[in-house]
């Protein structure tokens, strides 16, 4: 009855001036130069577009607001010490308010009061995020980076719960002047039911991912909405409230200094690009092309230089470049027929980075590529080819759960990590045009004599684990001799389209216990398989933290249609598991 009473008064509602005028409405967001910046850091404006229409299920209206109240009330009584330990070091350290209020977006876009325990200096301005603060260390306090990293300035909000202003499980609630964020959950009807104080883009990136994708996340949340999902998130949360690394105090992928915005605006096809040739195409062995690898001491480019010295002898002319030297501009690209971009950073820990590593794989990833692309398009350069990733359509599956990439699924990266290299997916195609044609690489994980990355963690693993469990789980993977087969044939084909995106892999989907089962026997070792393991594996799956990751990589799901790496003329899949990891392991590489 008190939280009742006490719910009008924090809602902002009895203040006209204060009152939304997008309640119940679906907006979209106009980006506009002569509009102020808002808090997501881009000049632009919210348009109504029509009402907003949502019928929250029986679960949703009684269940969750049952469990609400039983959760927060216990909370508030369990935690009142802590609640007084926390405010009685927060007064030591800053003398002023316990609690900071911010006006934030409610269900069905109302304003509420959101509160906080204070962790920043009474001078930090309000109603911007923290991202968007010059210099922001010098603003939160000893006690409040310690709050923030256990997630415990949030704990106040448990009284917002309490009273209907949130739910535990939710979106996490945005600024009112969060305009793209905002815009993008109309998309999927997120702003439609209440914010909460965890909730699934929080406990799957939180501040590492952009905002579509934050969006997208909650969207899935509130397509899944039900006890099962919310026990989900309860129990991913853990892991946050131990310690989040995705908490990014300065600017994130939301604000335009560290992500890049070539993919804004585009329609569906756009982003995922022609799959595939458009006319059968021929190789001709009888030419011979030059061609300029940006990228020297790359693993895949030196690969190819070894590969088609030996195969190709008398169609490549090769050449390379270290696009870290500053002299690389001084190269003179108009003598070569193809540049084969190579240079990147990969194998992204996206929980352990700062600002300045983000902006390096921006920088490199994305504006490096897009860069080198103009340079040789100015030249004359009649073929550019790029290698992108996998990883530009987000994490594999968990453990248990299938991920099948078709020539329709739409790419959508996890991370600043992916998000860097689709950036340069979809602007190198941009500059496709009849006399300069583009060749987008997206392959899965390459592995190989040398390879760096996963295969040596899972290799190491499989010659040092006396049993291995009998999982089936099944992952697109190349061989770094079927990729260099399939790049020289493509080089020596006429491209029939302005820009095109090509899948190579294997032959054949693999299952990690099958390529465990292969090293094993290269290094003279029984193999032991125990389906008893499984459920161990599956427990190991939904342990929050650096457990669950590893076991998730390892036995996860992520394939690609094997239709979408098939092309008629080429001819590259010749190489099986079992001879690749005799070439790999038994130190053969051709």
């Amino acid at each position: 009855m008190i939280g009742r009473r006490k719910k009008d008064g924090l809602a902002c509602n009895n203040k006209f001036e204060q009152d939304n005028p997008l309640i119940g409405k679906k907006v979209v967001f106009i980006e506009d130069e002569n509009s102020a910046k808002n808090a997501d850091g881009v000049r632009g404006h919210l348009e109504i577009i029509g009402e907003s229409v949502y019928n929250p299920s029986f679960y949703d209206r009684y269940v969750k607001r049952g469990l609400d109240i039983l959760l927060s009330s216990m909370g508030l009584i369990i935690l009142s010490p802590v609640y007084f330990g926390i405010a009685l070091a927060i007064k030591i350290e800053d003398p002023g308010p316990v609690l900071f209020t911010q006006k934030r977006i409610g269900q069905n876009k109302r304003y509420f009061q959101l509160h906080k325990f204070r962790s920043m200096k009474t001078s930090t301005p309000q109603d911007v995020p923290t991202h968007m603060l010059e210099e922001p260390e010098q603003y939160i306090t000893k006690v409040g980076k310690f709050l923030r990293d256990h997630s415990l300035d949030e704990l106040p909000q448990i009284w917002d719960i309490f009273v209907g202003n949130m739910s535990v499980i939710g979106p996490r609630p945005s600024l009112w002047n969060q305009d793209v964020l905002i815009a993008e959950r109309d998309k999927y009807n997120v702003n439609n039911i209440k914010p909460g104080l965890t909730g699934w883009a929080q406990v799957n990136g939180r501040d590492e991912l952009t905002i579509p994708l934050k969006a997208k996340l909650d969207g899935e949340y509130v397509r899944k909405i039900g006890l099962r999902m919310d026990i989900k998130c309860f129990i991913k949360s853990i892991s946050v409230f131990i310690h989040d690394n995705s908490i990014v105090e300065g600017n994130t992928s939301a604000s335009k200094g560290i992500c890049r915005h070539y993919d804004d605006g585009k329609k569906t096809e756009e982003l995922i690009g022609r799959i595939g040739f458009s006319s059968p195409v021929i190789v001709d062995t009888t030419i011979l092309k030059k061609v300029l690898i940006t990228g020297a001491g790359s693993y895949i480019g030196k690969s190819f230089c070894v590969y088609a010295e030996k195969y190709y002898k008398n169609n490549f002319k090769i050449d390379v470049i270290d696009t870290l030297n500053p002299k690389w501009k001084d190269t003179d690209f108009s003598q070569y027929d193809v540049v084969y971009h190579v240079a990147g950073i990969a194998h992204a820990d996206v929980g352990y980075v700062n600002d300045i590593k983000k902006e390096k794989y921006y920088a490199v990833n994305t504006d490096l590529a897009i860069e080198v692309c103009k340079i040789a398009k100015k030249a004359g350069v009649k073929e550019f080819v790029f290698m992108s990733s996998s990883i530009i359509y987000g994490e594999a599956s968990r453990y248990g759960k299938e991920k099948l990439i078709t020539k329709d699924t739409v790419p959508l990266p996890a991370n600043f990590y992916g998000d860097s290299k689709l950036q340069a997916d979809v602007a190198v195609r941009e500059l496709a045009d009849e006399s300069f044609k583009v060749i987008v690489l997206r392959p899965p994980m390459i592995y190989g004599k040398g390879s760096k990355g996963n295969y040596p963690i899972l290799a190491e693993l499989a010659r040092k684990l006396p049993v291995i469990p009998d999982i089936s789980n099944h992952r697109s993977m190349l061989f770094v001799d079927n990729l260099c087969e399939f790049l020289c044939q493509i080089l020596l084909v006429e491209i029939p389209d302005q820009a095109v995106v090509l899948i190579p892999q294997n032959g054949e989907w693999i299952k990690t216990v099958d390529m465990m089962k292969e090293i094993r026997k290269i290094a003279g070792k029984k193999v032991n398989k125990l389906r008893i393991l499984n459920p161990f594996v599956l427990v190991g799956s939904k342990i929050p933290g650096k457990i669950g990751k590893i076991i998730n990589k390892a036995f996860g799901n992520m394939v690609y249609d094997q239709k979408i790496s098939r092309y008629e003329g080429i001819n590259y899949q010749n190489i099986g598991l079992k001879e690749s990891i005799e070439r790999t392991e038994g130190g053969c590489i051709n």
